[in-house]
């Protein structure tokens, strides 16, 4: 695994000659928006951390949200240009008129867990339940319905409590607030210790179900900072695949960004290992359409939308071949597979 990107890094040095030495004033600024950045860092930020997005050409602010009910509404509002986000909030937006485009991906692997009180032994078993979300139309709850569905649970039965961001709804199950909580899978090398049960994970209940999407809006594609979309995906897919190459690296960042934690700690260790083992990461940026698809099933299933959205006319992909053509391509690990 250790020299497993050599090919695709040569291919990103010639790719990166070709862009030139631009002047500072032609450099293009992309706003990024992510949020609730944790023990997924060491993958997702390290684009920044080692100066990817510089080399590629392209300025990238990073602004960071608590959550979703944050970040989206600011990507609607134009604060951000380019949101890391999971395609739900979109989906539904577009459905209202707004101007979505999906163009790449970072982690398309949706990392959540059901965490639950020890008494609890199976998802059927929270029929009656209170079960830690965020809002109602947000990932955690939607997340937590579809597994609930998919065990047979009568959603009826169940009451959803809006528990804040993913450590707070953690911390609601361990302080006994809630029975059960919808959260990533982040804290499962600590639930032992905190007396509480990992009771199921999304990607064994609900493997299409996806977690993020690149999102910008056609009207910023188009504005003369446009172009440097590829820059950002091609730093991205860079700094995913040297997360992987570079085990101990990305596992301080993670560290680092969490607080309070070594880089040896038994909790960061876990989840660099799932996400790098389990198939989460889309190592050449690639948009998961068919797992978007079933989200807009989903959604009307449950009522979130009166219909499926059309996902199809709201997907560019052409900025991730650009990037890709920079970086070059490798073998996909993402365990949802793509269309």
């Amino acid at each position: 695994m250790k020299k497993f990107f050599a090919t695709a890094l040569i291919t990103a040095v010639l790719g990166l000659l070709s862009l030139g030495q631009a002047s500072a004033k032609d450099v293009p600024t992309v706003r990024y928006g992510v949020y609730d950045p944790g023990f997924d860092s060491g993958f997702l930020l390290m684009a920044r951390e080692k100066g990817f997005w510089e080399a590629q050409g392209v300025k990238v602010e990073v602004i960071t949200f608590k959550s979703a009910s944050q970040a989206f509404p600011a990507f609607i509002a134009g604060e951000i240009d380019v949101v890391q986000a999971n395609p739900s909030e979109a989906l539904l937006a577009s459905a209202k008129g707004a101007d979505i485009k999906f163009i790449g991906s970072t982690m398309p692997g949706l990392n959540y867990t059901i965490y639950s009180k020890p008494k609890f032994q199976t998802l059927a078993d929270l029929s009656g339940a209170t079960i830690g979300v965020g809002g109602p139309a947000a990932l955690p709850a939607v997340v937590a319905k579809a597994m609930l569905m998919a065990k047979g649970v009568d959603l009826a039965s169940v009451t959803f409590a809006n528990s804040g961001g993913s450590p707070d709804r953690y911390r609601a199950v361990v302080n006994g607030l809630v029975d059960a909580a919808s959260s990533p899978s982040d804290y499962i090398g600590r639930a032992e210790a905190d007396k509480v049960k990992v009771l199921a994970m999304a990607k064994d209940v609900v493997p299409d179900y996806p977690r993020y999407a690149l999102i910008t809006s056609s009207a910023f594609l188009h504005t003369e900072n446009g172009e440097g979309v590829v820059g950002l995906i091609a730093g991205l897919i860079q700094g995913m695949r040297y997360a992987v190459d570079h085990p101990d690296e990305a596992n301080a960042l993670s560290a680092a960004t969490v607080g309070g934690l070594a880089p040896d700690d038994p909790s960061i260790l876990a989840a660099y290992r799932e996400f790098k083992e389990g198939g989460y990461l889309a190592l050449n940026g690639e948009i998961p359409v068919k797992q978007m698809k079933y989200l807009a099933d989903l959604q009307a299933k449950l009522g979130i939308s009166s219909a499926p959205v059309n996902v199809d006319p709201l997907v560019d992909d052409s900025y991730r071949q650009q990037a890709v053509a920079r970086v070059g391509t490798v073998k996909s690990t993402y365990y949802g597979g793509v269309e």
